[in-house]
């Protein structure tokens, strides 16, 4: 699973550390994020943004992923990316 590629909006199957690969804007960084919480998206590029999992981490040591300046939870109704 390693070598997998998830997009907003799907389901986080580990809870781990997962490698943050944006379009064009931003160079590559990490977030932990939480099992069967959603992928976030991007607040510049939207649902462009992919991840890939780096690391397992046991889920009772992950606090749950909150908005920060460049990923926001992904969205229950439909999302609307600006051009």
């Amino acid at each position: 699973m390693r070598n997998q590629s998830f997009k907003p909006g799907q389901f986080v199957p580990e809870s781990g550390i997962y490698r943050v690969e944006h379009e064009r804007h931003r160079l590559m960084h990490e977030a932990t994020l939480l099992e069967e919480t959603r992928f976030p998206v991007c607040r510049k590029c939207g649902i462009a943004v992919r991840f890939s999992l780096v690391r397992i981490v046991e889920s009772r040591k992950i606090l749950p992923f909150r908005s920060n300046p460049i990923l926001i939870e992904f969205p229950e109704s439909p999302l609307v990316v600006a051009s």
